[in-house]
């Protein structure tokens, strides 16, 4: 089924680009919210599937692209925080979802939205959330342990990887305006470091270039401007708000940007969620584990209608 695309406009004025397969009238939403230099393409495999498991009028899918990302418009400057993204997502809720029972499955900073709407906004769960799937994502202390690195360089990636990530962001806005490079090139240039570092063992090939190509369209203050919001994300006390909910809480044993002590942090915290480990996936656990998570998703549809 061909997703119907569409768009928002958040309360600040940003253009967020929608993407809806399935009834108005199902019985659930599935809301897709993908991560950091992702796009909704990197949710396809529910997207297509997720109507097929659960029948064309059983489940509405609905995805979007976070300001900065994707379709959606640029994120300007002092609005590239999680606060933000929650506001925006309540805005989706609001404009495009409507008022049935919604399974929200957020991937990393996807995740990382939900939380921030659950502080801001917890009147929200139950009523219109009614289930949550935490997808390679973390509550806080993000850089612990960060890109693989041994803990003892905690304090250093902490001060330095956010000063890093905008100087990387500078030189790309700079080669930006002197005009765009062969897609084919930079995909050559960064897929061997950026497959070891963002996938894990036996990934298709396709997904890898799906990233690559979300990653090379994503505007340059989007690098360093939503990687430094990610390192204050600090919201254990929010999975409080979850606990009413079914929630599964899924994460790859080989995720290098978010090692697997995040999900046992959050499973620790949040005692009623189900914890799913996946060997040797990486960070882009939907791409890696399509039918694993499209299923999981689809069993927490269940339980709402049920």
């Amino acid at each position: 089924m061909q997703a119907e695309r569409s768009g928002v406009t958040t309360t600040d004025g940003i253009r967020l680009n929608v993407e809806t397969t399935g009834s108005p009238d199902a019985p659930v939403t599935v809301l897709l919210v993908h991560g950091w230099t992702c796009s909704t393409r990197s949710w396809h495999n529910q997207v297509e599937d997720l109507p097929r498991i659960l029948g064309q009028n059983g489940v509405r899918v609905v995805t979007y692209d976070h300001r900065g990302h994707g379709r959606s418009d640029a994120a300007p400057a002092g609005s590239m925080r999680i606060e933000q993204l929650a506001d925006d997502l309540e805005t989706v809720l609001d404009t495009v979802v409507g008022d049935g029972p919604v399974v929200y499955a957020g991937h990393s900073m996807g995740g990382m939205t939900l939380m921030a709407l659950a502080d801001q906004r917890p009147e929200l769960f139950g009523s219109r959330i009614a289930a949550a799937a935490l997808v390679s994502t973390s509550s806080g202390h993000i850089a612990e342990g960060a890109f693989g690195l041994p803990k003892r360089f905690d304090s250093t990636a902490a001060v330095f990887a956010p000063r890093a990530m905008n100087l990387l962001s500078t030189r790309l806005e700079r080669r930006a305006l002197r005009g765009p490079r062969p897609l084919d090139v930079s995909v050559r240039v960064r897929r061997p470091a950026l497959r070891q570092l963002v996938f894990g063992k036996k990934t298709d090939p396709a997904e890898v270039d799906l990233f690559l190509a979300d990653l090379a369209s994503l505007p340059a203050p989007s690098y360093g401007g939503f990687f430094e919001a990610i390192l204050k994300h600090e919201r254990d006390h929010a999975l409080k708000v979850l606990e009413q909910l079914p929630v599964e809480i899924m994460h790859g044993t080989r995720d290098r940007l978010l090692p697997p002590r995040h999900a046992n942090r959050m499973a620790a915290e949040l005692p009623t969620a189900r914890l799913w480990m996946y060997p040797g996936a990486g960070h882009m656990l939907m791409q890696e584990r399509p039918r694993d998570v499209t299923h999981r998703l689809a069993s927490l549809a269940r339980k709402v209608t049920a």
